[in-house]
Protein backbone atom coordinates (compact mmCIF):
# COMPACT_ATOMS: atom_id res chain seq x y z
CA UNK A 1 0.00 0.00 0.00
CA UNK A 2 0.94 3.49 -0.96
CA UNK A 3 0.78 6.33 1.93
CA UNK A 4 0.81 9.91 1.08
CA UNK A 5 0.41 12.63 3.47
CA UNK A 6 2.26 15.53 2.24
CA UNK A 7 0.01 18.45 0.70
CA UNK A 8 2.60 18.69 -2.11
CA UNK A 9 2.06 15.02 -2.75
CA UNK A 10 -1.85 14.69 -2.18
CA UNK A 11 -3.16 18.09 -3.75
CA UNK A 12 -3.53 16.33 -7.22
CA UNK A 13 -6.20 14.29 -5.71
CA UNK A 14 -8.43 16.70 -3.87
CA UNK A 15 -9.81 18.19 -6.77
CA UNK A 16 -11.69 16.89 -9.87
CA UNK A 17 -12.92 18.42 -13.34
CA UNK A 18 -15.15 20.83 -11.99
CA UNK A 19 -12.55 22.55 -10.29
CA UNK A 20 -13.79 22.17 -7.08
CA UNK A 21 -11.45 21.55 -4.33
CA UNK A 22 -11.37 19.70 -0.98
CA UNK A 23 -8.75 18.38 1.95
CA UNK A 24 -8.38 15.10 3.74
CA UNK A 25 -5.92 13.73 6.33
CA UNK A 26 -4.22 11.24 3.34
CA UNK A 27 -4.39 9.51 0.60
CA UNK A 28 -4.24 5.93 0.42
CA UNK A 29 -3.44 3.97 -2.95
CA UNK A 30 -4.20 -0.04 -2.59
CA UNK A 31 -1.90 -2.34 -4.70
CA UNK A 32 -4.32 -4.94 -4.48
CA UNK A 33 -7.77 -6.29 -3.56
CA UNK A 34 -6.75 -7.41 0.42
CA UNK A 35 -5.36 -4.00 0.79
CA UNK A 36 -8.26 -2.35 -0.25
CA UNK A 37 -10.71 -4.45 1.89
CA UNK A 38 -8.21 -4.17 4.86
CA UNK A 39 -8.28 -0.24 4.25
CA UNK A 40 -11.99 -0.37 4.14
CA UNK A 41 -12.51 -2.68 7.67
CA UNK A 42 -9.94 -0.13 9.31
CA UNK A 43 -12.40 2.79 8.37
CA UNK A 44 -15.30 1.56 9.47
CA UNK A 45 -14.28 0.01 12.91
CA UNK A 46 -12.40 3.27 13.24
CA UNK A 47 -14.88 5.59 12.66
CA UNK A 48 -12.90 7.34 9.24
CA UNK A 49 -14.83 8.94 6.64
CA UNK A 50 -13.76 7.59 3.28
CA UNK A 51 -13.72 8.95 -0.45
CA UNK A 52 -13.16 6.25 -3.00
CA UNK A 53 -11.22 8.05 -6.22
CA UNK A 54 -11.18 7.06 -9.75
CA UNK A 55 -9.68 9.21 -12.40
CA UNK A 56 -10.24 12.71 -10.90
CA UNK A 57 -12.01 13.22 -14.29
CA UNK A 58 -15.94 13.93 -13.03
CA UNK A 59 -17.41 16.76 -12.99
CA UNK A 60 -19.86 17.46 -9.85
CA UNK A 61 -17.29 16.90 -7.33
CA UNK A 62 -17.39 13.18 -6.23
CA UNK A 63 -14.08 12.23 -5.81
CA UNK A 64 -13.50 15.31 -3.61
CA UNK A 65 -13.02 14.46 -0.22
CA UNK A 66 -13.49 17.45 2.85
CA UNK A 67 -12.91 15.01 5.70
CA UNK A 68 -11.10 11.32 6.35
CA UNK A 69 -8.95 9.70 3.84
CA UNK A 70 -9.01 9.39 0.46
CA UNK A 71 -8.57 5.81 -1.32
CA UNK A 72 -7.48 5.76 -5.04
CA UNK A 73 -8.34 2.76 -7.42
CA UNK A 74 -5.27 3.49 -9.71
CA UNK A 75 -3.49 0.56 -8.95
CA UNK A 76 -6.46 -2.11 -8.92
CA UNK A 77 -5.98 -1.21 -13.24
CA UNK A 78 -5.95 -5.27 -14.37
CA UNK A 79 -7.71 -6.21 -17.06
CA UNK A 80 -8.85 -10.08 -15.69
CA UNK A 81 -10.36 -11.78 -18.28
CA UNK A 82 -11.30 -11.40 -22.01
CA UNK A 83 -14.00 -14.26 -23.85
CA UNK A 84 -14.61 -13.20 -27.14
CA UNK A 85 -17.02 -16.49 -27.65
CA UNK A 86 -19.17 -15.13 -25.24
CA UNK A 87 -18.29 -11.89 -25.29
CA UNK A 88 -17.36 -10.35 -22.01
CA UNK A 89 -14.19 -8.89 -20.35
CA UNK A 90 -13.55 -8.81 -16.60
CA UNK A 91 -11.65 -5.89 -15.08
CA UNK A 92 -10.64 -3.76 -11.95
CA UNK A 93 -12.15 -0.07 -11.40
CA UNK A 94 -8.27 1.59 -11.69
CA UNK A 95 -8.53 0.94 -15.77
CA UNK A 96 -8.36 4.04 -17.61
CA UNK A 97 -11.13 4.30 -20.67
CA UNK A 98 -8.78 4.72 -23.33
CA UNK A 99 -6.43 1.65 -22.38
CA UNK A 100 -9.66 -0.71 -22.19
CA UNK A 101 -10.72 0.67 -25.61
CA UNK A 102 -7.31 -0.15 -27.42
CA UNK A 103 -7.38 -3.68 -25.87
CA UNK A 104 -10.45 -4.25 -26.90
CA UNK A 105 -10.15 -3.32 -30.51
CA UNK A 106 -6.68 -5.41 -30.59
CA UNK A 107 -9.24 -7.95 -30.53
CA UNK A 108 -11.93 -7.21 -32.41
CA UNK A 109 -14.50 -5.96 -30.08
CA UNK A 110 -15.69 -2.72 -28.10
CA UNK A 111 -17.80 -1.48 -25.29
CA UNK A 112 -19.95 0.42 -26.39
CA UNK A 113 -20.81 3.36 -23.77
CA UNK A 114 -17.95 6.10 -24.69
CA UNK A 115 -17.93 8.55 -22.14
CA UNK A 116 -15.92 11.46 -24.08
CA UNK A 117 -12.94 11.80 -20.82
CA UNK A 118 -11.19 8.91 -22.07
CA UNK A 119 -8.68 9.05 -19.45
CA UNK A 120 -11.44 8.24 -16.86
CA UNK A 121 -11.67 5.10 -14.89
CA UNK A 122 -14.24 1.92 -15.32
CA UNK A 123 -14.89 2.50 -11.53
CA UNK A 124 -16.09 5.90 -11.98
CA UNK A 125 -18.28 5.73 -15.39
CA UNK A 126 -19.86 2.92 -13.34
CA UNK A 127 -20.30 4.83 -10.25
CA UNK A 128 -21.95 7.49 -12.47
CA UNK A 129 -23.61 4.88 -15.34
CA UNK A 130 -21.81 6.92 -17.51
CA UNK A 131 -22.69 6.78 -21.10
CA UNK A 132 -21.82 9.03 -24.24
CA UNK A 133 -21.84 9.28 -27.88
CA UNK A 134 -22.67 6.22 -28.83
CA UNK A 135 -25.90 5.55 -26.24
CA UNK A 136 -28.18 7.08 -28.85
CA UNK A 137 -27.97 3.23 -30.35
CA UNK A 138 -26.38 1.21 -27.68
CA UNK A 139 -27.46 2.67 -23.70
CA UNK A 140 -26.01 3.24 -21.13
CA UNK A 141 -23.05 1.49 -18.73
CA UNK A 142 -26.00 -0.38 -16.88
CA UNK A 143 -26.77 -2.16 -20.17
CA UNK A 144 -23.54 -3.93 -20.37
CA UNK A 145 -22.62 -4.86 -16.79
CA UNK A 146 -23.00 -8.60 -16.49
CA UNK A 147 -21.56 -8.83 -12.56
CA UNK A 148 -19.97 -7.09 -9.89
CA UNK A 149 -17.59 -7.73 -6.88
CA UNK A 150 -18.28 -4.54 -4.46
CA UNK A 151 -17.12 -4.37 -1.26
CA UNK A 152 -19.56 -2.51 1.10
CA UNK A 153 -18.92 -0.39 3.91
CA UNK A 154 -18.37 -2.71 6.66
CA UNK A 155 -15.72 -4.46 4.58
CA UNK A 156 -17.70 -7.26 3.63
CA UNK A 157 -17.42 -8.50 -0.29
CA UNK A 158 -20.50 -9.76 -2.05
CA UNK A 159 -20.54 -11.20 -5.52
CA UNK A 160 -23.67 -10.28 -8.11
CA UNK A 161 -24.38 -11.53 -11.05
CA UNK A 162 -27.54 -10.23 -13.51
CA UNK A 163 -29.55 -13.09 -13.08
CA UNK A 164 -33.32 -13.98 -12.08
CA UNK A 165 -32.30 -14.74 -8.93
CA UNK A 166 -31.27 -11.73 -7.78
CA UNK A 167 -34.10 -9.62 -9.84
CA UNK A 168 -36.25 -7.97 -7.50
CA UNK A 169 -40.25 -8.85 -8.19
CA UNK A 170 -41.98 -6.75 -6.55
CA UNK A 171 -41.34 -3.17 -4.26
CA UNK A 172 -39.80 -5.22 -1.27
CA UNK A 173 -35.95 -5.56 -1.41
CA UNK A 174 -34.40 -8.46 0.50
CA UNK A 175 -31.05 -9.51 0.06
CA UNK A 176 -29.40 -11.95 2.71
CA UNK A 177 -25.42 -11.29 2.62
CA UNK A 178 -22.49 -14.12 2.72
CA UNK A 179 -22.19 -13.09 6.62
CA UNK A 180 -25.65 -13.63 7.81
CA UNK A 181 -27.15 -9.72 7.56
CA UNK A 182 -29.83 -9.02 5.68
CA UNK A 183 -30.56 -5.92 3.89
CA UNK A 184 -34.10 -4.62 3.34
CA UNK A 185 -36.11 -1.89 1.99
CA UNK A 186 -39.14 -1.06 0.28
CA UNK A 187 -38.23 0.49 -3.38
CA UNK A 188 -40.05 3.70 -3.05
CA UNK A 189 -42.55 4.88 -6.28
CA UNK A 190 -40.24 7.54 -7.91
CA UNK A 191 -41.83 10.05 -9.99
CA UNK A 192 -41.62 9.31 -13.62
CA UNK A 193 -38.82 10.82 -15.25
CA UNK A 194 -39.67 11.51 -19.30
CA UNK A 195 -36.38 11.53 -21.00
CA UNK A 196 -34.13 8.06 -22.41
CA UNK A 197 -31.21 8.79 -19.84
CA UNK A 198 -31.18 9.51 -16.18
CA UNK A 199 -28.60 9.24 -13.70
CA UNK A 200 -29.90 11.48 -10.15
CA UNK A 201 -30.07 9.23 -7.60
CA UNK A 202 -30.15 5.87 -6.88
CA UNK A 203 -31.97 3.30 -9.67
CA UNK A 204 -34.98 2.40 -7.92
CA UNK A 205 -37.21 0.34 -10.37
CA UNK A 206 -39.46 -2.74 -9.55
CA UNK A 207 -37.80 -5.51 -12.02
CA UNK A 208 -34.07 -4.14 -10.82
CA UNK A 209 -31.43 -6.62 -10.46
CA UNK A 210 -29.14 -5.98 -7.07
CA UNK A 211 -26.35 -5.04 -9.00
CA UNK A 212 -28.34 -2.31 -10.56
CA UNK A 213 -28.22 -0.08 -7.19
CA UNK A 214 -24.90 0.04 -7.36
CA UNK A 215 -24.47 1.51 -10.60
CA UNK A 216 -24.66 4.97 -10.73
CA UNK A 217 -24.79 5.51 -6.56
CA UNK A 218 -21.54 7.63 -7.28
CA UNK A 219 -19.48 5.49 -4.37
CA UNK A 220 -22.26 5.84 -1.50
CA UNK A 221 -23.41 2.59 -1.07
CA UNK A 222 -20.08 0.47 -2.08
CA UNK A 223 -17.03 0.46 -3.22
CA UNK A 224 -17.19 -1.64 -7.14
CA UNK A 225 -14.11 -3.71 -7.46
CA UNK A 226 -14.27 -6.23 -10.21
CA UNK A 227 -17.35 -5.77 -13.49
CA UNK A 228 -17.73 -8.26 -15.70
CA UNK A 229 -18.75 -6.32 -19.16
CA UNK A 230 -20.64 -7.68 -22.25
CA UNK A 231 -18.89 -6.14 -25.09
CA UNK A 232 -19.73 -6.04 -28.89
CA UNK A 233 -17.68 -6.94 -31.85
CA UNK A 234 -16.45 -4.16 -34.26
CA UNK A 235 -18.62 -3.50 -37.01
CA UNK A 236 -17.16 -4.09 -40.24
CA UNK A 237 -16.76 -0.20 -41.55
CA UNK A 238 -18.18 3.14 -40.06
CA UNK A 239 -18.59 6.19 -41.99
CA UNK A 240 -19.11 9.49 -39.98
CA UNK A 241 -20.05 13.28 -40.94
CA UNK A 242 -19.58 16.65 -39.21
CA UNK A 243 -21.92 18.74 -40.63
CA UNK A 244 -22.12 22.75 -40.53
CA UNK A 245 -25.52 24.33 -40.36
CA UNK A 246 -26.19 28.24 -40.78
CA UNK A 247 -29.25 28.29 -39.04
CA UNK A 248 -29.96 26.49 -35.40
CA UNK A 249 -33.41 26.14 -36.52
CA UNK A 250 -32.53 23.83 -39.61
CA UNK A 251 -29.88 22.03 -37.38
CA UNK A 252 -32.91 20.89 -34.81
CA UNK A 253 -35.02 19.96 -37.74
CA UNK A 254 -31.91 17.94 -39.39
CA UNK A 255 -32.18 15.94 -35.89
CA UNK A 256 -35.59 15.33 -35.54
CA UNK A 257 -36.00 14.20 -39.25
CA UNK A 258 -32.81 11.98 -39.40
CA UNK A 259 -34.77 10.41 -35.94
CA UNK A 260 -37.89 10.11 -38.12
CA UNK A 261 -36.48 8.16 -40.94
CA UNK A 262 -35.15 5.55 -38.37
CA UNK A 263 -38.83 5.50 -36.45
CA UNK A 264 -40.41 5.34 -39.58
CA UNK A 265 -38.72 3.02 -41.23
CA UNK A 266 -38.67 0.63 -38.34
CA UNK A 267 -42.52 0.92 -37.84
CA UNK A 268 -43.05 -0.08 -41.33
CA UNK A 269 -41.07 -3.90 -40.66
CA UNK A 270 -37.63 -3.15 -41.92
CA UNK A 271 -35.00 -5.05 -40.11
CA UNK A 272 -32.43 -1.75 -40.34
CA UNK A 273 -33.14 1.89 -41.69
CA UNK A 274 -30.84 3.27 -44.20
CA UNK A 275 -30.10 6.25 -42.89
CA UNK A 276 -29.65 4.71 -38.64
CA UNK A 277 -26.69 6.81 -37.02
CA UNK A 278 -25.39 5.34 -33.93
CA UNK A 279 -24.81 8.84 -32.82
CA UNK A 280 -26.06 12.39 -33.42
CA UNK A 281 -23.84 14.77 -31.16
CA UNK A 282 -24.43 19.30 -31.60
CA UNK A 283 -21.66 21.79 -30.88
CA UNK A 284 -22.68 25.54 -30.91
CA UNK A 285 -21.50 28.84 -32.43
CA UNK A 286 -18.91 29.04 -29.32
CA UNK A 287 -17.81 25.65 -28.98
CA UNK A 288 -16.47 25.91 -32.61
CA UNK A 289 -15.29 29.41 -32.54
CA UNK A 290 -12.99 28.10 -29.37
CA UNK A 291 -11.25 25.30 -31.62
CA UNK A 292 -11.14 27.28 -34.71
CA UNK A 293 -7.65 28.36 -34.50
CA UNK A 294 -6.97 24.50 -34.43
CA UNK A 295 -9.19 23.90 -37.31
CA UNK A 296 -8.94 26.54 -39.89
CA UNK A 297 -11.52 24.05 -42.57
CA UNK A 298 -14.32 25.38 -40.04
CA UNK A 299 -16.32 27.38 -42.68
CA UNK A 300 -17.05 30.88 -41.34
CA UNK A 301 -20.84 32.39 -40.46
CA UNK A 302 -21.67 28.97 -39.60
CA UNK A 303 -24.09 28.89 -36.12
CA UNK A 304 -23.39 25.27 -34.87
CA UNK A 305 -22.34 21.57 -36.10
CA UNK A 306 -23.52 17.99 -35.78
CA UNK A 307 -21.74 14.74 -35.98
CA UNK A 308 -23.57 11.67 -37.14
CA UNK A 309 -22.00 7.90 -37.37
CA UNK A 310 -23.64 4.89 -39.22
CA UNK A 311 -22.03 1.16 -38.97
CA UNK A 312 -22.52 -0.80 -42.61
CA UNK A 313 -21.22 -3.64 -43.29
CA UNK A 314 -19.22 -3.51 -46.67
CA UNK A 315 -17.89 -1.41 -49.17
CA UNK A 316 -21.25 -1.36 -51.05
CA UNK A 317 -23.23 -0.44 -48.23
CA UNK A 318 -20.96 2.61 -47.27
CA UNK A 319 -21.27 3.37 -51.09
CA UNK A 320 -25.45 3.27 -50.91
CA UNK A 321 -25.21 5.24 -47.20
CA UNK A 322 -22.37 8.13 -48.56
CA UNK A 323 -24.93 8.88 -51.10
CA UNK A 324 -28.16 8.97 -48.72
CA UNK A 325 -26.57 10.80 -46.27
CA UNK A 326 -25.51 13.81 -48.59
CA UNK A 327 -28.03 13.71 -50.53
CA UNK A 328 -30.30 14.50 -46.69
CA UNK A 329 -27.76 16.76 -45.38
CA UNK A 330 -28.09 19.21 -48.96
CA UNK A 331 -31.87 19.28 -47.87
CA UNK A 332 -31.04 20.87 -44.21
CA UNK A 333 -27.41 23.74 -44.71
CA UNK A 334 -26.06 25.27 -47.65
CA UNK A 335 -23.32 24.01 -46.10
CA UNK A 336 -23.70 20.86 -47.66
CA UNK A 337 -20.72 20.49 -49.67
CA UNK A 338 -18.25 21.58 -46.90
CA UNK A 339 -19.43 18.89 -44.68
CA UNK A 340 -16.62 16.96 -43.19
CA UNK A 341 -16.74 13.03 -44.32
CA UNK A 342 -14.78 10.12 -43.01
CA UNK A 343 -14.81 6.20 -43.80
CA UNK A 344 -10.94 5.45 -42.61
CA UNK A 345 -9.46 4.57 -38.98
CA UNK A 346 -7.61 8.01 -39.04
CA UNK A 347 -10.42 9.89 -40.16
CA UNK A 348 -12.84 9.13 -37.27
CA UNK A 349 -9.69 9.70 -35.41
CA UNK A 350 -9.94 12.90 -36.13
CA UNK A 351 -13.51 13.51 -35.69
CA UNK A 352 -12.74 12.10 -32.04
CA UNK A 353 -9.70 14.26 -31.42
CA UNK A 354 -11.93 17.27 -32.55
CA UNK A 355 -15.04 16.50 -30.36
CA UNK A 356 -12.63 15.96 -27.47
CA UNK A 357 -10.93 19.15 -27.72
CA UNK A 358 -13.65 21.38 -27.14
CA UNK A 359 -14.03 20.52 -23.55
CA UNK A 360 -10.72 20.47 -23.04
CA UNK A 361 -10.26 23.81 -24.25
CA UNK A 362 -13.21 24.98 -21.70
CA UNK A 363 -11.04 23.46 -19.01
CA UNK A 364 -8.26 25.60 -19.97
CA UNK A 365 -10.70 28.26 -19.34
CA UNK A 366 -11.43 27.30 -16.31
CA UNK A 367 -8.20 26.33 -14.55
CA UNK A 368 -7.13 29.80 -15.52
CA UNK A 369 -10.30 31.50 -13.76
CA UNK A 370 -11.09 32.43 -10.09
CA UNK A 371 -14.50 30.70 -10.88
CA UNK A 372 -15.69 27.50 -10.98
CA UNK A 373 -17.72 26.28 -14.42
CA UNK A 374 -20.78 25.91 -14.12
CA UNK A 375 -22.10 23.32 -16.01
CA UNK A 376 -25.30 21.34 -16.59
CA UNK A 377 -25.79 17.79 -17.78
CA UNK A 378 -29.86 18.13 -18.41
CA UNK A 379 -31.92 16.21 -20.39
CA UNK A 380 -35.46 15.96 -21.69
CA UNK A 381 -38.14 13.98 -23.75
CA UNK A 382 -37.64 14.38 -27.76
CA UNK A 383 -41.20 16.09 -28.51
CA UNK A 384 -40.13 19.03 -25.79
CA UNK A 385 -36.33 19.24 -26.57
CA UNK A 386 -35.93 21.95 -29.43
CA UNK A 387 -38.44 24.19 -28.05
CA UNK A 388 -37.05 23.90 -24.88
CA UNK A 389 -33.50 24.25 -26.32
CA UNK A 390 -34.35 27.34 -28.10
CA UNK A 391 -35.56 29.52 -25.08
CA UNK A 392 -31.97 28.51 -23.27
CA UNK A 393 -30.39 29.38 -26.56
CA UNK A 394 -32.26 33.00 -26.81
CA UNK A 395 -32.01 33.41 -22.59
CA UNK A 396 -28.06 33.13 -23.21
CA UNK A 397 -27.77 35.16 -26.29
CA UNK A 398 -29.44 37.80 -23.86
CA UNK A 399 -27.04 37.59 -20.74
CA UNK A 400 -24.00 38.18 -23.07
CA UNK A 401 -22.39 35.51 -20.61
CA UNK A 402 -19.28 33.28 -21.92
CA UNK A 403 -20.68 30.50 -22.72
CA UNK A 404 -20.67 27.22 -24.53
CA UNK A 405 -22.93 24.01 -25.45
CA UNK A 406 -22.48 20.56 -26.58
CA UNK A 407 -24.30 17.33 -26.27
CA UNK A 408 -25.54 14.29 -27.58
CA UNK A 409 -28.84 15.62 -29.47
CA UNK A 410 -29.85 12.62 -30.47
CA UNK A 411 -30.92 11.91 -26.61
CA UNK A 412 -31.96 15.26 -26.21
CA UNK A 413 -29.36 15.65 -23.58
CA UNK A 414 -27.41 18.85 -23.85
CA UNK A 415 -24.22 19.88 -21.74
CA UNK A 416 -24.33 24.02 -20.94
CA UNK A 417 -21.22 25.56 -19.93
CA UNK A 418 -21.26 29.02 -18.43
CA UNK A 419 -17.58 30.65 -17.17
CA UNK A 420 -17.74 33.32 -15.37
CA UNK A 421 -15.23 36.71 -15.51
CA UNK A 422 -16.73 38.41 -12.54
CA UNK A 423 -19.25 38.20 -9.72
CA UNK A 424 -21.71 39.85 -11.06
CA UNK A 425 -21.77 37.17 -14.24
CA UNK A 426 -21.35 34.44 -11.40
CA UNK A 427 -24.68 35.82 -10.14
CA UNK A 428 -26.40 36.04 -13.56
CA UNK A 429 -24.71 32.50 -14.69
CA UNK A 430 -26.07 30.83 -11.55
CA UNK A 431 -29.50 32.24 -12.07
CA UNK A 432 -29.35 31.20 -15.93
CA UNK A 433 -28.31 27.96 -14.60
CA UNK A 434 -31.04 27.32 -12.23
CA UNK A 435 -33.62 28.69 -14.53
CA UNK A 436 -32.69 25.96 -17.69
CA UNK A 437 -32.74 23.25 -14.50
CA UNK A 438 -36.00 23.60 -13.63
CA UNK A 439 -37.10 23.86 -17.24
CA UNK A 440 -36.04 20.59 -17.51
CA UNK A 441 -37.55 19.40 -14.67
CA UNK A 442 -40.89 20.90 -15.20
CA UNK A 443 -40.97 19.30 -18.67
CA UNK A 444 -40.59 15.81 -16.80
CA UNK A 445 -36.72 15.79 -17.71
CA UNK A 446 -33.71 15.33 -15.58
CA UNK A 447 -30.72 17.68 -14.24
CA UNK A 448 -28.20 14.61 -14.82
CA UNK A 449 -28.25 12.58 -17.24
CA UNK A 450 -24.78 10.80 -16.76
CA UNK A 451 -22.53 12.73 -14.58
CA UNK A 452 -24.48 12.31 -11.28
CA UNK A 453 -25.10 14.65 -8.35
CA UNK A 454 -22.08 14.63 -6.45
CA UNK A 455 -21.67 17.58 -4.19
CA UNK A 456 -22.35 20.23 -6.62
CA UNK A 457 -25.63 19.15 -7.42
CA UNK A 458 -27.40 18.03 -4.58
CA UNK A 459 -30.52 20.69 -4.62
CA UNK A 460 -31.57 19.80 -7.77
CA UNK A 461 -32.16 16.17 -6.23
CA UNK A 462 -34.73 17.63 -3.73
CA UNK A 463 -35.84 19.63 -6.84
CA UNK A 464 -36.83 17.14 -9.14
CA UNK A 465 -37.75 14.23 -6.74
CA UNK A 466 -39.51 15.96 -3.70
CA UNK A 467 -38.45 15.69 -0.12
CA UNK A 468 -39.87 12.64 1.08
CA UNK A 469 -37.79 10.20 -1.66
CA UNK A 470 -34.58 11.68 -0.98
CA UNK A 471 -35.21 10.72 2.39
CA UNK A 472 -35.90 7.21 1.64
CA UNK A 473 -33.20 7.27 -0.47
CA UNK A 474 -31.03 8.74 2.69
CA UNK A 475 -31.96 5.41 4.43
CA UNK A 476 -31.46 3.23 2.09
CA UNK A 477 -27.70 4.23 2.12
CA UNK A 478 -27.60 4.25 6.04
CA UNK A 479 -29.09 0.29 5.13
CA UNK A 480 -25.42 -0.16 3.76
CA UNK A 481 -23.46 2.67 5.10
CA UNK A 482 -25.07 3.12 8.62
CA UNK A 483 -22.26 5.12 9.94
CA UNK A 484 -22.44 7.62 7.14
CA UNK A 485 -18.94 7.00 6.76
CA UNK A 486 -18.35 6.15 2.60
CA UNK A 487 -18.43 8.82 0.03
CA UNK A 488 -19.78 11.44 2.45
CA UNK A 489 -21.23 14.61 0.47
CA UNK A 490 -22.26 12.92 -2.86
CA UNK A 491 -25.77 12.90 -3.23
CA UNK A 492 -27.27 14.23 0.52
CA UNK A 493 -25.46 16.98 2.62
Amino acid sequence: MIEKTNLDEIQNYLVDSSNLKGTCEKVLIPENLTELVNIIKHCYLNDIPYTISGGGTGLVGGRVPFDGVLISTEKLNGILDFDPQNQFVVVEPGVVRKDLDEFLESKGFFLPPNPTETNSFIGGNLACNSSGSRTFKYGTMRDYVLALDVVLPDGETVSLQRSEVERVRNSHFSYYLPSGKTIEFVIPALPYVNSSKNTAGYYLHKGMHFLDLFIGSEGTLGTIVKAKLKVERLPEKVIGFIIFFKELASALDFITKTKGIIKAETENGKNKAYISPRLIEYFDRNSLLLVSDDYPQIPKNVECAIWVEQECSNNDEEEILLSLWLEHISKFTPFASETWVATQDHEHRRFAEFRHLIPTRVFELVAKSNYHKIGSDVAVNDNVFANYYLRLTKMLENSKLQYFVWGHFGNSHLHLNLIPRNENENRLAQQIYDEHIIDAISLGGTYSAEHGTGKLKRKYLEMMYGKDIVQKMKEIKLKFDPKNLLGRGNLFS
